[in-house]
């Protein structure tokens, strides 16, 4: 018996255990949704399908009753869940019942792509979580379902060479020093065995020519490579079963939690149900960026889940291709194609991601083409018009492969399914039983001849094998657009939530602390009455004029190295309690000294948590001492009930008891910490440079030097030569697999990016001298293209040291002057230096007039002068100088590495 819930359109039929579990809360949600958005008879089909398929651990039975309740109690907690991962996402129940959080209907994805009563094997959900969150709520499924019914799944360790080695040497009792000078001989590739490391390290051969103990080392290791060396967990697999473990399988307990004793493979052989409780960073950087924007602009109900998909910004930046911290479209490659994409709504998202991948590259062009000019457009078939307009006539998705067969042939979408799997395993016996099927349903649904449908076919199967699924697409797409909305329309509050969730790791803080730069988002060093515990967003929120930047961002105070969660919460705690802190002395006595300890104390003021005060790090260093002794003499006298005259007034926390009221006074006697020092530290201790940067002492002149920059690198052609300016950090040195050879990569860091650039065995042993992290650097070499990833890289065939070979390329240098007396003292320097110092830099001089134009003086044609960096940095900062140009040799083209042939 049928009947229809008013204002939702739906029939209700007697229920099975599928549409059982899901009715009661599709029906409430139905109902807050209008008629046209739910599709009555493909709901229908999904419950009924669902009832039919009867497959075990399948969503129609307890793991779906399961999966559903777990992501209900995270959503409730406010835990956040991912839109969807793979075929799961167009299910229109699962979508209904919030497993997913993708519209099937809108983004036209197949429900049968993920469960059909014709497929022989049962899908499962894959759950994307909160990354910082995901322990919670597999800790409410032990806690649901049992603890000892639920277990994480051992994973087991193998003996590697590197590993083996330096385990023999220790049962060898050789020293530590020892053992690892030898295990550094074996190259880094990844799953090198020892035959392998011996055969391409000379080093290591040497080595155990020489050495008996190194011998016999590897000699044992041959036995025992590969053999399991440890156990650890499965990172996201859990095992959900409806009785104790005990009674299935091997269990025991690692740090804590039961586990089991099998691997995945055995477990899920043995069909117990498994669950990948996926933690994604993406979702926690949205998460934070989107309390950020509740916290700064009083939006308490702003929700990235509600965002509208035709935001213009949003598509405007990716455009622009600014998507440094935009999900899955960071890469080189992905910014070029956001260049040429132009894109203009969600689905050209799901497509750019869809075709970035090795195979479907190919046919990027057309997609390009097709979408400029229409009338270029050619489709496969005509017959396939339909399923290929959205992607201008290329099969991009398995489901448009799916589609193509029930329209030519005739198929069911579940049987459309199975051909799409055989294509894309290029199962031989059943693409041939397949081809069958496809020329006859061809014959009687379209009176297609053999000929032609073999020909259809094989169109069809050369997609297949390239084909994307096009939910899993769909959601990858949702999050890139929610991560562009942020940056595009909350930059500072993005770029802090972006910063937050790369602590500890040093170059991905430097790579965004450089895009902030490049968005007009300075990044301040911490500071503990400004700091919160991660990057703390302070956007302009002026309302009266247009800004002339988006804001800052603060480095937190748990972010900076030696300092830790704990000490950073008992100074916010204390500040949010009691208010700013009032100086040093203020801050020592107020904050707990447990928690906040002399090593703490010394990171804040070596970063500059403490440069709101005026004082010198290096003189707060040498007062530390008298300043916590002092802090421990006023918390004994407290305890001892003695008080100030201020604490008799209640100021015992505030400003006015420490406002030069203290017995302690700063001692300025020594010298005070040198930039040098400041940035030293800061790099050491935050990551990157708050007080300046090492290429300031170029005074500019790496903005003339460079001939490359972020922006420009993806359109340069292959093969042209390069020039950076930088500072050298990162080096990893690596082994040639050709020749054994040593290269290294490194990431040279101007003031607004991060370079990787690769430095191969010829230009690495002429400079290998120079690969030291904080070297400035002059690098010369040449773009490459690389066809696989298609993005361009740089390899660097030259390093100079910059302080020595800059001033050499100057061929001129133009000072802009202010029409003021000071320009006077300036032009008696820059005479006295071209006296004293000859050299071949041509000096011109300028002044700038009040309406914008430069008046330019000649010089004699003999006044040319060196100017080492020393000499140009006095010039350049003094203050009649309002800017320069420069004028440089070009970057040298390097020399082939191969002589020509000749050409007669």
């Amino acid at each position: 018996m049928q009947k229809i819930i008013e204002g939702a359109g739906i029939f209700i039929y007697p229920l099975g255990l599928f549409s059982f579990l899901a009715m009661y809360v599709i029906i409430e949600r139905l109902l807050a949704l209008r008629p046209s958005q739910v599709l009555p008879k493909a709901l229908e089909q999904e419950l009924v399908t669902g009832d039919i398929a009867n497959y075990q651990g399948d969503f129609n039975s307890l793991a779906g009753r399961i999966v559903w309740d777990f992501i209900d109690w995270a959503r409730r907690q406010d835990i956040p869940v991912g839109p969807g991962r793979g075929s799961g996402a167009g299910c229109i129940v699962a979508y209904l019942l919030r497993i997913t959080d993708i519209d099937p209907l809108m983004f036209g994805l197949l429900f049968e792509r993920f469960l059909n009563p014709e497929r022989v094997s049962p899908p499962d959900f894959d759950i994307d979580f909160c990354m910082r969150r995901r322990g919670e709520v597999i800790e409410y499924v032990r806690q649901k379902y049992g603890q000892d019914c639920v277990a994480n799944i051992i994973t087991f360790g193998t003996f590697g060479a590197k590993m083996i080695v330096r385990d023999l040497a220790r049962v060898n009792s050789v020293e530590y020093a020892e053992a690892d000078r030898i295990a550094k001989m074996v190259p880094d590739d990844l799953n090198i065995t020892l035959e392998e490391a011996v055969a391409k390290s000379t080093e290591l051969a040497q080595e155990i020519a020489r050495n008996p103990v190194a011998r016999r080392i590897i000699e044992h290791g041959k036995v025992i490579e590969g053999m399991a060396r440890n156990s650890g967990t499965h990172a996201a697999g859990i095992i959900i079963a409806d009785r104790p473990l005990t009674e299935l399988i091997p269990v025991t307990l690692q740090e804590g939690a039961l586990t089991t004793q099998y691997p995945k493979d055995p477990v899920e052989k043995l069909g117990l149900l498994k669950m990948d409780f996926l933690g994604l960073k993406t979702l926690t950087v949205i998460a934070d960026a989107q309390d950020n924007v509740r916290r700064t602009r009083k939006l308490p109900k702003f929700d990235t889940e509600q965002l509208p998909f035709d935001d213009a910004k949003t598509f405007q930046l990716l455009n622009e291709a600014r998507t440094i911290g935009v999900f899955q479209l960071e890469s080189g490659g992905m910014q070029n194609l956001c260049r040429q994409f132009s894109i203009s709504n969600i689905h050209e998202i799901i497509a750019l991601i869809a075709l970035y991948r090795p195979g479907p590259m190919e046919f990027i062009p057309d997609y390009i083409k097709g979408k400029k000019d229409p009338a270029s457009i050619k489709y496969p078939h005509p017959l396939l018009e339909e399923v290929c307009r959205e992607t201008y006539g290329i099969l991009v998705y398995q489901e448009q492969v799916m589609e193509a067969a029930r329209r030519i042939a005739g198929y069911s979408l579940g049987g459309a399914d199975i051909l799409r799997r055989a294509m894309g395993k290029k199962d031989t016996a059943e693409m041939a039983r397949q081809k069958a099927v496809f020329v006859a349903g061809a014959g009687k649904t379209n009176q297609i001849g053999q000929k032609q449908a073999e020909e259809i076919f094989a169109i069809l199967e050369k997609f297949a094998q390239y084909g994307f699924n096009k939910s899993h697409s769909a959601a990858y797409a949702i999050l890139s657009y929610r991560t562009a909305y942020l940056k595009a329309n909350y930059p500072v509050e993005f770029m802090a939530a972006v910063l937050s969730n790369e602590l500890g790791d040093a170059d991905k803080v430097a790579h965004f602390v450089a895009e902030a730069a490049n968005l007009s988002i300075a990044v301040l060093g911490p500071d503990v009455n400004q700091s919160r515990e991660n990057f703390t967003p302070l956007p302009d929120l002026s309302t009266t004029a247009v800004p002339t930047a988006p804001g800052s961002i603060r480095f937190g105070l748990g972010a900076i190295k030696g300092v830790g969660d704990i000490a950073a919460k008992r100074i916010l705690e204390e500040r949010d309690a009691s208010g700013p802190y009032a100086d040093f002395a203020d801050f020592i006595r107020r904050v707990d000294g447990r928690a906040v300890n002399k090593r703490v104390l010394e990171c804040l003021i070596r970063t500059g948590a403490f440069d709101f005060t005026k004082a010198d790090r290096q003189h707060l260093l040498d007062s530390l001492d008298s300043f916590m002794a002092d802090a421990v003499s006023h918390q004994k006298d407290r305890a001892a009930g003695q008080s100030s005259l201020f604490d008799v007034l209640g100021h015992s926390n505030g400003a006015a008891a420490s406002n030069g009221n203290h017995a302690v006074a700063i001692n300025t006697r020594g010298p005070i910490m040198t930039l040098a020092e400041r940035l030293k530290h800061e790099r050491e201790l935050l990551g990157f440079y708050t007080s300046g940067h090492p290429l300031n002492a170029l005074g500019g002149l790496d903005d003339f030097l460079d001939t490359l920059n972020e922006t420009t690198l993806p359109t340069i052609k292959d093969r042209t030569p390069f020039r950076v300016c930088g500072v050298i950090t990162a080096v990893v040195k690596r082994i040639s697999k050709r020749d054994n050879r040593p290269w290294a990569t490194f990431i040279l860091t101007t003031r607004r990016a991060n370079f990787t650039v690769n430095i191969f065995s010829e230009a690495y042993e002429k400079h290998q001298s120079l690969l030291v992290d904080g070297t400035v650097a002059l690098v010369h070499g040449e773009v490459r293209h690389d066809e696989f990833r298609n993005e361009n890289r740089l390899t660097a065939n030259e390093l100079l040291a910059a302080e020595d070979r800059v001033p050499s390329l100057l061929k001129s240098v133009q000072w802009v002057l202010r029409p003021e007396p000071r320009a006077e003292e300036f032009l008696r320097l820059l005479t006295a230096q071209i006296r004293n110092h000859a050299g071949g830099t041509t000096p011109i001089v300028s002044f700038q007039q009040d309406d914008g134009r430069v008046l330019e003086f000649d010089l004699p044609s003999s006044s040319k002068v060196r100017l080492d960096l020393a000499a140009y940095r006095t010039l350049r900062t003094h203050s009649a100088v309002c800017g320069i140009i420069a004028d440089v040799a070009p970057a040298p083209t390097p020399e082939p590495r191969w002589p020509r042939r000749n050409s007669n």
